[in-house]
């Protein structure tokens, strides 16, 4: 923890240097198994990073560790929903992922109206296509549209910057029906509709603890 402690603030402009800090960051943290699980472990006693691991229309994710004094925080990601993720989006924020098991195909995509505000599946012409692999890392600027389609048993760790805008934007043509966004944790109560993220239960920090565990990624 005392080496979390001491990573340098990535409140900063400049891409590159977020780069630099996070590999450094995520290549630690998917080597060091005992840190890892002690961060997973930690939540369940962590009222704040509890109400931050999410259930969310394309994955579930787990928050690790917050520092946002140093403008950062490090998430899990995993369980996702394939049929959810051809969606092309940005992001509020400049992000750095590492994939840890599984892969996916990565698209990120080149505006053709603007870089500002929102889109439509019409501005977007396919720009750079990846497969990531476990090992793979790369980082990208809240101003770049991407989109991901993972396999089966796909886990990563991301760190996310502090927010750059006041709203992130996806395709909305595109968007999945709203049958298929995560269902209320109490279904059918009042003020509970279906949302495209709200908080993990415990008992799902538990079931995501459980399938780490399974996929031999902690202890």
């Amino acid at each position: 923890m005392s080496w979390l402690a001491a990573i340098p603030s990535l409140d900063t402009l400049d891409l590159r240097e977020m780069q630099r800090i996070s590999r450094d960051l995520l290549d630690h943290l998917a080597q060091d198994r005992k840190l890892l699980t002690r961060l997973v472990d930690e939540i369940q006693d962590d009222a704040d990073r509890l109400a931050n691991s999410r259930i969310t229309l394309h994955r579930n994710r787990l928050c690790l560790y917050q520092a946002p004094d140093r403008g950062f925080e490090i998430r899990m990601n995993m369980n996702p929903r394939p049929e959810n993720q051809r969606v092309p989006h940005n992001h509020c924020y400049a992000f750095a992922t590492r994939v840890l098991t599984g892969g996916y195909v990565h698209v990120v995509h080149h505006r053709t109206d603007a870089w500002e505000g929102p889109f439509s599946r019409d501005d977007l012409e396919p720009g750079i296509v990846t497969v990531e692999q476990p090992g793979s890392a790369y980082t990208l600027g809240p101003a770049m549209v991407h989109q991901a389609v993972m396999e089966p048993d796909t886990v990563t760790l991301l760190v996310r910057g502090p927010r750059r805008k006041s709203f992130s934007h996806a395709a909305p043509e595109l968007m999945p029906a709203h049958e298929s966004w995560p269902a209320p944790t109490t279904p059918g109560g009042p003020g509970e509709p279906a949302a495209e993220s709200r908080p993990a239960t415990p008992d799902e920090y538990r079931l995501m603890r459980s399938y780490l565990y399974l996929l031999d990624l902690i202890d």
